[in-house]
């Protein structure tokens, strides 16, 4: 299949080539019409070729026997066209581009070493037929194969490499959308469920145990939305300041921990990634303060202004060495957490950073571009 960047290269190229080729020899045969009609013929073919098997939307066109069949008429007219002048060898350029798009690796080296011929036999066309000059043909035409072969190997190497790197950052997504929905959904779960069985009377009991199934509905909620990589529910029906008041308000409800939430600044359209990656932030780090903080109160507060968004949660809690924090966070089971902020922020072209002292409460703080 035609790679969608080559698209407009392989619309336009072949005419736009061929059509400077038929002025050239329009300006320089006129008066030489044995030579010119042929030839003139010659470019016609070519270009109904590319029209009839690639430029029309036939239904068979992009058909492994379709485009093998292209692929050789071209580079035979082409070829026909360099014994004639020399000078089309520029229709190389058009055929090149075809040969390197259409066909999957690693057969695209047989087209492409076809086009390096007809591209060598138009640079030695002026070279004599003694054995000097047989001999720099060969030379060139070597020369060219080799090249642009070596180039479509290249071409593949580095799309492979692009394919992994592609792989790599979307594990990273996934491994942060599964810790910010699953992991923390069932840490949640399993924090309510303990209260449910150390509640010492069954209104208790039953609000914790109902926080537990709302924490496992919301959970399979976001995990279905995160696999299809779409925006968090809550951003699909609202602003992120609301978004983040909705947040607050359901965490305080479940841990029973008081939270208030500030708005300041001009409100204004956000890249979703910006508020994809605010709104985890602020998740992740109330989930953290409800696993190890200690704290009675929480306050969130977005700062918006200029061109940055600021994004401040803090507690007043038990605090943590924060650098020591950092440093044992990726060999942690719980260190996820900062690594996950910290990663999903700098792909959002943001900072984290992280304030606490033990016995001093603990500020996050998660600056990006507007």
């Amino acid at each position: 299949m035609v790679d969608t960047r080559w698209r407009t290269v392989l619309a336009v190229a072949p005419y736009l080539v061929l059509g400077l080729l038929v002025a050239f020899e329009l300006l320089t045969q006129w008066g030489r019409p044995e030579r010119l009609l042929p030839t003139l013929a010659l470019c016609a073919a070519y270009g109904l070729w590319v029209l009839t098997m690639r430029t029309l939307p036939f239904p068979w066109r992009d058909r492994p026997a379709a485009v093998a069949v292209f692929l050789a008429g071209a580079i035979v007219l082409n070829l026909v066209l360099v014994l004639r002048e020399g000078t089309f060898g520029f229709l190389a350029i058009a055929t090149f581009s075809f040969a390197y798009s259409l066909a999957s690796w690693p057969w695209e080296l047989l087209p492409v070493a076809g086009t390096a011929v007809v591209a060598g036999l138009a640079q030695s066309s002026g070279f004599g037929a003694d054995p000097a000059g047989a001999a720099g043909t060969v030379a060139v035409i070597l020369l060219n194969t080799v090249v642009m072969c070596g180039l479509s190997f290249g071409l593949h190497r580095a799309e492979q490499n692009l394919h992994r790197t592609a792989v790599q950052d979307e594990r990273t997504r996934l491994a942060r959308e599964i810790h910010d929905t699953l992991a923390q959904g069932f840490t949640g779960i399993i924090t309510q469920l303990q209260a449910a069985e150390q509640a010492p009377d069954e209104p208790t009991r039953r609000r914790h145990a109902d926080a537990a199934l709302s924490l496992a509905r919301e959970g399979l909620a976001e995990a279905r939305r995160s696999v299809q990589a779409l925006r968090p529910t809550v951003l699909e029906q609202t602003s992120l300041a609301d978004a983040l008041g909705g947040v607050a308000r359901s965490w305080s409800s479940r841990t029973g921990i008081a939270s208030t939430v500030t708005v300041s600044g001009t409100a204004r359209p956000l890249p979703t990634e910006t508020e994809v990656a605010l709104l985890r932030t602020a998740q992740e780090a109330l989930a953290n303060v409800e696993r190890h903080a200690a704290a009675r109160r929480v306050a969130v507060a977005l700062r918006l202004g200029g061109d940055r968004v600021r994004l401040e949660v803090r507690d007043d809690g038990r605090g943590f060495d924060a650098v020591d924090r950092v440093q044992r966070a990726s060999a942690e089971a719980g260190g996820y957490g900062l690594i996950a902020m910290r990663e999903r922020l700098e792909s959002a072209a943001g900072s984290l950073e992280v304030d606490s002292r033990p016995g001093r409460g603990t500020v996050v703080r998660a600056e990006v571009r507007a």
